[in-house]
């Protein structure tokens, strides 16, 4: 199922809740927005704290789900709406917020009939989309985490098994989320150097996947090798690690090549008490190409970043906005259509930092910050990708075999 077809499902999920002038119900109204909004991280075996799959799930639930979303605290989503259409989108129209109050003054009723739940597939969440994975490839052993300390950051290099070029639509990165903050998966070529898409997936909170727009995909040539980029937060007791991704062959000409850069300041020092140290960073396109996604990422004082387009006529246009940044939630935007980006537009990333004591999340106000990988240090970068058509399509054998059956 292509990124289109993903987004029309959900259109027509959400079409499909009835108006809500009688009292909204369970199985009518609310279970139809929770299985679109909620489900895929509320369920056994996933980073959320309880499942919301059935009624008797939600039901003890109810006033607690009404508040976070009153509040939009749930479900995650930081963008600024006056910016910017992502196909991504989770955020709840007031609509939406306003049936889960009704529901809950009217006592959170049942309603009519039954609801029965998605299959969730186990392990992956891409599975219900597009089936079972082509390859997964994994840590060779397992990583100890021990219990309490410092954040630990390393990099470890992972095997891959597949015997002839693969061309990728799709890819999921999974580990023990008890400690694994993120990681970033990257190709190392057979010979030794970085393939230069940049990184092929990465897991952070809030993220779910990577998934290509049509036409577009990464290649991983035989004989490559996996760079995990892993970061843990220790827990209260001793963790063991197995971190894996997993990835799906393109089905179709590939006519386009994703690449994945970031704009950073890596030169940034915050002084003791700021609260609203700014970092500016900018990145020049060389060809004509397409933006399909962003990402922000700071640490414990990041505050706010905006992503803007200097176009070479001089128009500035801001596509993402993220003005109360929680690192608890790193997510990824994907427009919800590639915007074109003509050679010599300029992508500029506008950040803000806060290491004042007003900041709840600032280890130490009195410290001057500078880049480091810990949390108690500071980034500022502005993750992006982009698509830039290929000489000529290719027809990777992954798509060659559809055709032949």
């Amino acid at each position: 199922m292509t990124r289109t077809a993903i987004g029309l499902a959900l259109v027509t999920a959400l079409s499909a809740v009835p108006a809500h002038a009688q009292t909204p119900t369970w199985t009518e109204n609310i279970a139809p927005l929770m299985q679109d909004k909620c489900m895929n991280c509320h369920r056994p075996g996933e980073v959320a704290p309880m499942s919301l799959l059935t009624y008797e799930n939600v039901r003890p639930w109810a006033r607690s789900i009404q508040r976070m979303v009153a509040d939009r605290i749930m479900p995650p989503w930081h963008a600024d709406p006056q910016f910017g259409e992502f196909g991504n989108n989770r955020r709840m129209t007031q609509r939406q917020i306003d049936m889960i109050s009704e529901w809950v003054a009217a006592g959170a009723p049942h309603g009519p009939g039954t609801y029965t739940p998605p299959d969730f597939p186990e392990g992956w969440l891409l599975g219900g989309v597009l089936g079972e994975p082509d390859y997964v490839f994994e840590m060779t052993e397992p990583f100890r985490v021990p219990a309490g300390g410092d954040d630990i950051n390393i990099n470890i290099t992972v095997p891959t098994t597949h015997t002839e070029d693969i061309w990728v639509q799709a890819a999921e990165v999974r580990g023990n989320s008890r400690v694994m903050h993120h990681n970033v998966v990257s190709v190392t070529l057979p010979d030794g150097t970085p393939e230069p898409t940049g990184r092929l997936a990465s897991a952070t909170p809030g993220k779910q996947w990577d998934l290509f727009p049509d036409g577009a995909a990464k290649f991983i040539p035989a004989g490559s090798t996996m760079n995990f980029s892993l970061h843990y937060h220790p827990s209260n007791s001793e963790e063991h690690d197995v971190s894996r991704v997993a990835v799906w062959l393109v089905r179709k000409p590939i006519t386009h090549a994703v690449y994945s850069s970031v704009v950073a300041d890596p030169d940034l020092i915050i002084p003791p008490h700021e609260a609203n140290y700014e970092s500016t960073g900018e990145f020049v396109f060389r060809q004509d190409a397409e933006l399909t996604l962003m990402k922000p990422h700071m640490h414990y004082r990041g505050k706010d970043m905006r992503y803007d387009l200097v176009y070479p006529d001089g128009r500035r246009e801001t596509i993402l906005s993220v003005p109360e940044y929680d690192m608890n939630w790193q997510i990824s935007y994907e427009l919800a259509r590639p915007l074109p980006v003509p050679a010599g537009t300029r992508l500029q990333v506008i950040a803000h930092f806060d290491n004042s004591a007003s900041n709840p999340w600032n280890p130490d106000p009195s410290v001057q910050v500078i880049w480091g990988s810990d949390s108690r240090d500071e980034m500022m970068e502005g993750w992006f990708d982009y698509r830039v058509a290929l000489p000529e399509p290719v027809i990777p054998p992954s798509a060659r075999r559809v055709s032949q059956q």
